[in-house]
């Protein structure tokens, strides 16, 4: 079953941009530079703590021609960064007012405290306090953020539906656990391991329209591939209409539109990011999966380079 949050991927129209927003002011580590496997036109980069650690990354389609998101219900509508103090919450609130970051300043969500900002193609974020032990290694733009405040990994994402018992019945079928210590009785919290899913019900008939800004779906954790296969079995038995499971040469994933249109990869990592480079150069140069390593020349004539 589901055990913990493994990505959250999204949508950028400008690369540069994107790399330059989660490096150098989030502090995340580019562990990856690869292209999307089903549209190799296009970049995949992944963001995540120093050495790639599952549940970390926060990954990114680059779509040139992309319009901006039309918000609405029926979406990933935040992704919510875990940090270990209050201090770091003003650290960054610091932070995001010298880089001229709009931010909602630090305030409860939850009950915990939280500091929401967005980037120039308003994607929706937050940074959240929540000290739970991980095996993770935050990176912290190479020094320039000091360990204590450093993004450490995801906590979770926030997701509007227009009916919430459809949405979060999926999830429990999944392995999700409802959170009885939340109280807010108009929101539902799953638990997944120590991450969270926050879901929130909104019956406007205004859809959210995914462009640059939004976010295409979110990845959980399942420990084998004998489980994914298990749980492919099973959204097969309820009817689930599904991908099948995938090789994604770096994990191995099972695709699901849960009720709500929502995407959910169910992930099992399996080769991981040092399968093809190692930890210490990272996200440097442009990887391939096997299967298009000899389309290399090709892919690459497409692809404008990144300055880092």
């Amino acid at each position: 079953m589901i055990n913990q949050m493994h990505h959250v991927s999204a949508i950028t129209k400008d690369i540069q941009y994107n790399n330059h927003f989660f490096t150098k002011i989030l502090g995340l580590r580019r562990v990856k530079k690869t292209v999307n496997q089903d549209d190799t036109s296009m970049y995949h980069l992944f963001y995540a703590d120093k050495i790639g650690s599952i549940g970390t990354d926060m990954t990114f389609f680059e779509i040139k021609n992309s319009q901006p998101v039309r918000y609405g219900t029926n979406a990933i509508t935040m992704t919510i960064f875990r940090v270990q103090s209050i201090e770091a919450l003003q650290f960054f609130e610091d932070r995001f007012n010298s880089f001229n970051i709009r931010h909602e300043g630090i305030s409860k969500y939850s009950g915990k405290d939280a500091l929401k900002f967005y980037d120039v193609e308003n994607q929706r974020m937050m940074l959240i306090v929540d000290p739970v032990e991980e095996d993770v290694v935050p990176f912290g733009n190479n020094g320039e953020i000091v360990e204590k405040y450093r993004i450490t990994s995801i906590h979770g994402v926030e997701v509007t539906v227009q009916y919430q018992v459809a949405f979060t019945e999926t999830l429990k079928l999944l392995g999700g656990i409802v959170d009885e210590d939340f109280k807010n009785q108009d929101d539902t919290v799953i638990k997944i391991g120590d991450d969270r899913i926050y879901v929130k019900e909104n019956r406007s008939p205004m859809m959210e329209q995914q462009g640059y800004g939004s976010v295409h779906h979110l990845a959980v954790n399942v420990d084998s591939l004998d489980e994914l296969k298990e749980l492919e079995n099973l959204l097969n038995d309820e009817h689930y209409v599904n991908s099948g499971i995938v090789d994604r040469h770096y994990f191995t994933s099972l695709y699901i539109n849960v009720p709500g249109n929502i995407v959910v990869e169910l992930a099992v990592h399996t080769n991981g990011f040092t399968v093809d480079e190692p930890i210490e150069t990272l996200g440097e140069k442009l990887s391939l999966p096997p299967t298009l390593e000899e389309n290399r020349d090709f892919i690459e004539l497409y692809l404008q380079n990144i300055e880092d």
